[in-house]
């Protein structure tokens, strides 16, 4: 996954650049793009990891906003806020077979995070694109109680890193595109590894308590420019 990740990267930034070689100044691709902040309105499809044992968030949709400022050269800081509409998968550790199975309850997911973008094409749009790469760090946090597993997902940190594309035209709209890429823990209740009665554990004691996870998610918003 790794050298798919560097692979696009590389083709993103290099093919544009090439691009560039031997084309005359009002014939370029390239057109500046002077700007210093956007706000955006964006939703898509999140894509839940439900963990080892399946009780994390399950994929749902997700909407938010996020804030944009750019800090110099091909960077911005950027402040996302969204929800993801989730649910989740409720299992009871003291009973066995299918009667562990207690149902799906509602587990909306809010997630903040801030993070660092940078423009492959620096201050420049190629045919009014800018493809970005960016990462940062932020919380996910769920507000249901505990179950009667004693399972909550709780608050946690998040890191993440992703891809996008940007839309940019002359005017103050714009629009984008983002693949991005959340890994935060799960952690799983002590009576998960209890056996009940005439049962077995629902994890062993050799696997892990708290589970890294990989969570994408996919967006597309609509982006106010302002303060060019």
């Amino acid at each position: 996954m790794k050298l798919v990740f560097t692979a696009a990267l590389l083709c993103i930034g290099v093919a544009p650049l090439a691009a560039q070689v031997g084309s005359e100044p009002e014939q370029s691709p390239y057109r500046d793009y002077d700007y210093h902040q956007d706000f955006t309105v964006w939703a898509g499809y999140f894509g839940g990891n439900k963990g080892e044992v399946g009780i994390g968030p399950q994929s749902s949709s997700i909407a938010g906003i996020r804030y944009d400022l750019h800090i110099g050269g091909p960077a911005e800081f950027d402040v996302r806020i969204g929800r993801a509409f989730s649910k989740r998968l409720v299992l009871d550790p003291l009973k066995s077979g299918d009667a562990r199975t207690v149902g799906t309850m509602s587990d909306a997911l809010w997630i903040a995070d801030a993070g660092i973008n940078l423009a492959l094409t620096g201050k420049k749009s190629y045919h009014h694109v800018i493809p970005i790469v960016g990462f940062g760090v932020g919380l996910a946090s769920s507000r249901a109680s505990q179950d009667v597993g004693g399972y909550s997902f709780g608050t946690g940190f998040a890191l993440h890193g992703g891809l996008g594309l940007k839309f940019v035209s002359h005017g103050p709209w714009g629009a984008r595109l983002d693949l991005t890429d959340y890994y935060w823990q799960l952690s799983y209740p002590g009576g998960y590894f209890l056996a009940p009665t005439g049962g077995t554990p629902i994890l062993s004691t050799g696997q892990v308590q708290n589970q890294w996870v990989s969570n994408p998610v996919l967006t597309f918003g609509i982006s106010y420019i302002f303060s060019r």
